[in-house]
């Protein structure tokens, strides 16, 4: 690997986890090297599926390790048999450690997940402009931050995945889609058979729910908080790849947490 201090990036959520090293150098935000993720009902030992592709990597020097997570269990029991002796990780649980204002009723109850996107994307951003950041994982989150660096909320709706279960589990003869599959083009509609019309109804009804809510919220920031230039949207999380291309203005960030992670380290946690 190249020359530069090292930042391991962990962060398990309900479906994966995912991990990221990162390169900081003299730019503002360090540098993505590899990502990747292991899906957590495949995966015996988190730990043990951590080590092995941090292995694979052949990095010599001991890097600073970042660990976040939506499953706590599931972290715990990576913390408990983390694998790398000379690196100790540093754990973020919750809003107080990241450096974005919290504006809504509960601070804490907010997903460290959404705040590291929050900050992600402030950094991203072009100065002065606020950010509506869309990741769609199990849930999609789609969340304002303005301009003055405080998140101020949004909404969660069920991800693509969360939604086909949901269709399968609940009903007596719908399957069960596979909705990882990359698609170019949207679903074409009418559907003319029940895995087509399901399939147009998972991703149209996805698409025009984060449609709507990016208009809504991009309204709001003018109407509530007095922004006077458009939001910069930034989207992420495995249904998000298949969103941006029909989104105006998106711009897709792999894994935007494992960001957030990174360049945290950056900052006084």
């Amino acid at each position: 690997m190249a020359d530069g201090k090292h930042i391991l990036a962990i962060d398990v959520g309900n479906t994966r986890a995912k991990f990221g090293l990162f390169r900081q150098t003299s730019a503002k935000n360090p540098e993505p090297l590899e990502i990747a993720a292991r899906i957590l009902n495949q995966t015996a030992d988190v730990a043990s599926a951590f080590y092995d592709w941090w292995l694979s990597l052949c990095v010599d020097a001991p890097p600073v390790a970042m660990v976040a997570a939506s499953d706590p269990e599931t972290r715990d029991l990576l913390l408990q048999g983390w694998p790398i002796p000379d690196c100790r990780p540093i754990t973020v649980f919750g809003f107080r450690q990241i450096p974005v204002e919290v504006d809504v009723d509960f601070p804490e109850r907010v997903g460290v997940d959404r705040l590291l996107n929050a900050f992600a994307g402030l950094r991203m951003s072009e100065p002065g402009r606020p950010v509506i950041v869309v990741d769609s994982g199990t849930a999609t989150t789609v969340d304002l931050v303005t301009s003055d660096a405080i998140f101020r909320g949004g909404s969660i709706l069920p991800g693509l995945r969360l939604s086909a279960h949901a269709m399968h589990d609940y009903t007596a003869r719908l399957p069960l889609l596979n909705v990882d599959e990359e698609l170019i083009e949207l679903p074409s509609l009418p559907g003319r058979n029940t895995e087509a019309a399901m399939r147009a109804g998972l991703f149209v009804g996805q698409l025009g729910a984060v449609k709507e809510l990016i208009a809504r919220l991009s309204l709001s920031a003018v109407s509530q908080f007095a922004e006077n230039s458009r939001p910069q949207v930034f989207v992420s999380g495995g249904g998000g790849r298949q969103l941006v291309s029909h989104l105006e203005d998106a711009t897709f960030v792999d894994s935007l947490p494992l960001h957030g992670l990174a360049m945290l380290n950056a900052s006084e946690l």
